[in-house]
């Protein structure tokens, strides 16, 4: 597993914080758009699932979702939400081709170093159908650096990403911004990008 180690410490360790934070929140108005965009009993990937709320969410609207998560701990919350065990996987191991309808990666692929960033929208690519969706969010800013709990992040700004998704064959369908407070209890800007798989 090529996961940041010290990323995977923090969730690890703050894991019953990072419950509370998520069970305060409001429900996700991009999930919601996302699902919009799939078809009923899809298969979707719940990449950096966390907790397991978006998983359990997909399961009560007719999905069919495929939670992995880096983190054990974060594994251990959602199978007991979700009653089977998400796959403890980091990004660069998804190797399905074409299995995919769907790809939910919310404030997950930022925990990724940007040299790799295109290598693991590319694998996103391959294990997506034809004309599947990919949802991904990430911070706005520039660079990369570890927030105050040690997390790893890189940094974007909008035009950066678009870059990157036409490289790997992704047209952007929606795209969404706003700011909300995150585990380490700052206020940060976001970006969210609702994309579909074109033929290369």
């Amino acid at each position: 597993m090529s996961a940041d180690q010290k990323t995977l410490d923090v969730y690890d360790k703050y894991v019953s914080d990072y419950k509370k934070l998520i069970s305060k929140e409001l429900k996700d108005a991009n999930l919601d758009i996302f699902m919009k965009m799939i078809e009923g009993e899809g298969k979707v990937l719940d990449l950096g699932c966390g907790t397991g709320t978006a998983s359990l969410e997909l399961l009560k609207n007719g999905f069919a979702p495929f939670p992995v998560d880096a983190s054990l701990e974060m594994v251990k919350v959602a199978e007991v939400l979700l009653g089977n065990k998400p796959r403890q996987i980091s990004f660069d191991e998804i190797d399905e081709h074409e299995f995919y309808d769907a790809i939910w990666a919310n404030f997950s692929l930022l925990h990724i170093k940007k040299n790799k960033f295109g290598d693991i929208l590319k694998r996103l690519f391959f294990a997506l159908k034809e004309r599947g969706i990919l949802f991904f969010s990430l911070k706005r800013g520039i660079g990369e650096s570890r927030d105050k709990l040690g997390r790893f992040y890189s940094y974007y700004e909008k035009d950066e990403v678009e870059k990157f998704l036409e490289k790997a064959n992704f047209r952007t369908k929606k795209y969404v911004e706003g700011r909300s407070i995150g585990l380490a209890g700052d206020e940060e800007s976001w970006m969210g990008f609702f994309c579909e798989k074109i033929r290369q």
